[in-house]
């Protein structure tokens, strides 16, 4: 039963990643850290390629992801045209922590909250960290689901691509 089990949750999140591929990010209202209102195509202003990813405060997953990408963001954005949008999906409980967590990492990649979760239904986000990575039109090229020591050098390689 277990075993049956695990391929419907992959074969679920496969499908969800698939789907997402072939899609566009939607437009709907998020928030900066700040606390003013965004619109989330906004991200797209740039026209380069933007890794965005989904997470919470209490995702241990989620915060080693951005650690990676933290370490390697400098130097990677003398090479490379991109940015990383790392959406929050604290709820009003737990918004709170986000501010002290990104500032002590020192994170320096844009931030934004998704506190009604409208985002992540828009985007069909099941599982964290989410990550999908955008063409400059904003047209979803890539989506992976976990985190594994590593598999940021996968992401990488993908946005090189889309110099």
């Amino acid at each position: 039963m277990k075993k049956y089990l695990c391929i419907l949750i992959c074969f679920f999140v496969c499908t969800l990643s698939l789907q997402a591929q072939k899609g566009t990010i939607p437009n709907v209202k998020t928030e900066k850290m700040d606390g003013s209102p965004m619109q989330f195509r906004e991200i797209l202003s740039d026209s380069i390629p933007v890794i965005l990813t989904f997470w919470s405060t209490m995702c241990k997953p989620c915060i080693a992801e951005l650690d990676a990408f933290s370490d390697e963001y400098e130097d990677l954005k003398r090479e490379l045209k991109f940015k990383i949008v790392a959406v929050a999906l604290d709820d009003e409980r737990t918004v709170a922590k986000v501010k002290a967590l990104v500032k002590g990492h020192g994170w320096p990649f844009e931030i934004l909250l998704d506190k009604n979760q409208e985002l992540k239904r828009a985007m069909n986000v099941s599982m964290m960290p989410q990550l999908f990575i955008l063409d400059k039109s904003g047209k979803i090229v890539y989506a992976h689901t976990g985190y594994t020591p590593g598999s940021e050098a996968e992401v990488i390689a993908k946005v090189r691509e889309l110099q």
